[in-house]
C-alpha cells in the first residue's frame, strides 16, 4: 500500500486527484504502478486502477491477471470495480472509503459471474494517509477557485 501511496502523490504532483494503484503478482512481487490520469489524458477512464491493470496486462502478456491483489488509495468505484473483477483480480486492497462514488454504493448491481473471481477485499490500510493526500488536494484546488 505505502507503493501506491507514492502513486497518488505522483498524481498529486500532475494536478490529478491523487488516486494510486498497484498490482502485486501472488508471489508478492510488484507487476504494475498506475495513478489517476483523467485530466492529463482528457479522458473519464483513466483512473489509477485502469492504468495499473492495463500495464500489469501488458507486461505479462495477458489481461487475465489471475491470483493478483490490487492496491488501490481510494475505493473503487463500480467501472474499476467491474474492471478489476473482469480481469481476474483475487484480492482487492483500499484505504480511503469513497463515501461519493465507491464501488459499496452500487455492489448489488455487480453480477455475481464478476464476483467470483474477487475472494477478498480490504479496506482501511493506511486509511489516513491516503484520506490526508486527497483532502490536502481538495482543500488546494478550493482556495485556486
Amino acid at each position: 500500500m505505502h507503493e501506491a501511496l507514492k502513486q497518488a502523490q505522483k498524481a498529486y504532483e500532475c494536478d490529478e486527484v491523487p488516486i494510486g494503484a498497484v498490482v502485486v503478482s501472488s508471489e508478492g512481487i510488484i507487476v504494475s504502478r498506475g495513478y489517476n490520469r483523467t485530466e492529463v489524458d482528457c479522458s473519464q477512464s483513466r483512473h489509477a486502477e485502469l492504468c495499473a491493470l492495463e500495464k500489469a496486462g501488458k507486461k505479462r502478456g495477458d489481461w487475465r491477471l489471475d491470483g493478483c491483489a490490487l492496491y488501490v488509495t481510494l475505493e473503487p468505484c463500480i467501472m474499476c470495480m467491474g474492471l478489476i473483477a473482469l480481469s481476474r483480480i483475487e484480492r482487492l486492497v483500499f484505504g480511503a472509503q469513497s463515501p461519493i462514488f465507491g464501488y459499496h454504493l452500487d455492489k448489488e448491481i455487480l453480477p455475481k459471474l464478476y464476483k467470483k473471481h474477487i475472494k477478498g477485499i480490504a479496506s482501511g490500510i493506511l486509511e489516513k494517509e491516503s484520506k490526508e493526500l486527497l483532502e490536502k488536494f481538495f482543500k488546494k484546488k478550493r482556495k485556486e477557485t
